[in-house]
């Protein structure tokens, strides 16, 4: 008589990894639940200390505020011009994140789904692109925008924003791109459908989740990003969020107002903290999507 699976005796889990596993699981969610609650306590003290008074903040930071200074918000956004900032922002992000999509899927579809003579060097050149730290192309950078006199271009800086995104996601779609059967674009090819038809038509849409991903991760790296934008900008009509907090903080730090640079924070970290809800689902499943089909 032959034993079926299900006949075969189990095989027992040593001791210690029944004891080191849920060990191991608790461990991690207590530094997790220790990282969450410092977080949120870090926003919820500077939120309180953004309604305060001057002499509230310097009489106890830890306190509750009297009466909510709705006063500081206002004067953090006239004072220091906080909507030009955010709407030099947006139009960076926008025009650098919508770019930066359709050149990497179109770059990343000819990479994974062609071979042609030369594609593989193309690739590890573009990938190298990850191995370049920021801080070594600055001066280069700045004597080149000096020297075609593109220092405060908003559009420059976009397309600055562009060429180091477009390492990162090329190097994402191009695993997406390799994921989707060729069946499917044989078919649409005995379908009548040409190149054109059968990126647009079939590729594209099926690589859209990576699309997402990466246009996520670019947004709030450029939303957030400070050093190319301190050099290459230096006019407060064209700063962007981050240069402008640092405006903030010179105008505000020197007037001794704490409590309006405290405000102006807040109005800096509002819109990345809505967009962080709206995609966090997207966000969080970018980063195991993304590297497993990468």
């Amino acid at each position: 008589m032959v034993a079926t699976p299900s006949d075969a005796p189990a095989i027992p889990t040593p001791l210690r990894t029944r004891i080191g596993q849920p060990l191991a699981y608790t461990l991690i969610y207590l530094v997790l639940i220790l990282w969450s609650g410092l977080s949120l306590f870090c926003l919820l003290w500077v939120l309180a200390n953004s309604f305060k008074t001057n002499q509230e903040l310097f009489a106890n930071a830890w306190a509750l505020p009297a009466n909510l200074q709705w006063a500081n918000y206002l004067k953090a956004w006239q004072k220091t011009h906080m909507d030009r900032f955010l709407l030099n922002s947006v139009a960076v992000c926008v025009g650098a994140v919508t770019l930066t999509a359709a050149l990497a899927a179109m770059s990343s579809y000819v990479l994974a789904r062609f071979s042609f003579i030369g594609r593989r060097p193309i690739l590890v050149i573009l990938l190298a692109g990850l191995a370049i730290p920021m801080q070594l192309i600055t001066i280069p950078l700045f004597l080149l925008f000096t020297q075609w006199g593109l220092i405060n271009s908003l559009p420059a800086l976009t397309l600055v924003y562009v060429a180091i995104s477009l390492p990162f996601s090329i190097f994402v779609l191009t695993g997406f791109f390799r994921t989707v059967p060729r069946e499917l674009e044989e078919a649409a090819v005995l379908d009548g459908a040409n190149e054109y038809q059968v990126f647009w038509q079939i590729m594209l849409p099926l690589v859209r989740p990576g699309l997402v991903t990466v246009s996520i991760f670019n947004f709030l790296n450029i939303w957030n990003e400070y050093l190319l934008a301190l050099m290459l900008l230096n006019k407060p009509e064209n700063m962007t969020v981050p240069m402008g907090l640092y405006f903030l903080r010179v105008t505000q730090g020197a007037a001794s107002d704490w409590v309006s640079m405290i405000a102006g924070l807040v109005i800096v970290l509002t819109p990345t903290f809505i967009f962080f809800l709206i995609f966090q689902n997207r966000i969080a499943g970018g980063l195991t999507v993304g590297a497993l089909k990468g």
